[in-house]
């Protein structure tokens, strides 16, 4: 990848920042809550009600989580039901642990056990992830036929995870928009695709 490409990329990402934090004032300013969530909801291909119920799950898996083990470090994503643990936890008792107390919560779908054994990665791990998630969306952003408000991205220890209710084309953009990442270890694709 040439230099001047890496700063164009740079650029936008930079610039997505910029403006994903004047959206973060006006929200905690309470001048645009109503509107800004709207919008999110809008540009999502789930219903507002599947939005929400996402959310709700996400909560609910996270605290059955954390009161079965304390101090433990499990990220959950929710997308359609469908439940995404990564982080790491101390013991592969843990690891299933975590996994069993997920699949508890009514409503669960399915469940995507992505958690790692081994001591909890460093902040600086932390960082890197988050910046190849943005860089990740930035990529989507010029990936023709492909919104990055179909899928979520979730990025731990180098490796991003894909979630979204898309077709195989746009599957395909939004896998290969992924990998072109520098830093990514690896891709795992967990979309929903339409019956053929």
């Amino acid at each position: 990848m040439n230099n001047k490409y890496k700063l164009s990329k740079l650029t936008v990402v930079c610039l997505t920042a910029l403006v994903l934090n004047a959206c973060t004032a006006l929200v905690v300013g309470g001048v645009a809550a109503g509107a800004t969530s709207g919008a999110a909801v809008a540009s999502d291909p789930r219903s507002s009600s599947g939005v929400f119920d996402d959310q709700g799950l996400r909560s609910k898996v996270a605290d059955a989580i954390n009161a079965t083990i304390p101090g433990n470090n499990v990220e959950v994503t929710s997308y359609d039901k469908n439940i995404l643990l990564t982080g790491q936890v101390l013991t592969n008792d843990n690891k299933l642990k975590a996994e069993q107390m997920t699949r508890q919560v009514p409503n669960v779908n399915k469940v995507y056990n992505q958690i790692e054994i081994g001591a909890s990665q460093s902040a600086s791990q932390t960082s890197k992830d988050a910046y190849l998630t943005s860089v990740i969306k930035s990529n989507m952003l010029f990936s023709k036929g492909v919104s990055s408000n179909d899928v979520k991205v979730v990025t731990s220890n180098g490796t991003v995870y894909l979630m979204g209710m898309i077709d195989p084309y746009q599957a395909k953009k939004m896998t290969q928009a992924a990998r072109e990442v520098d830093g990514v270890k690896k891709v795992v694709a967990l979309f929903e695709l339409p019956p053929q």
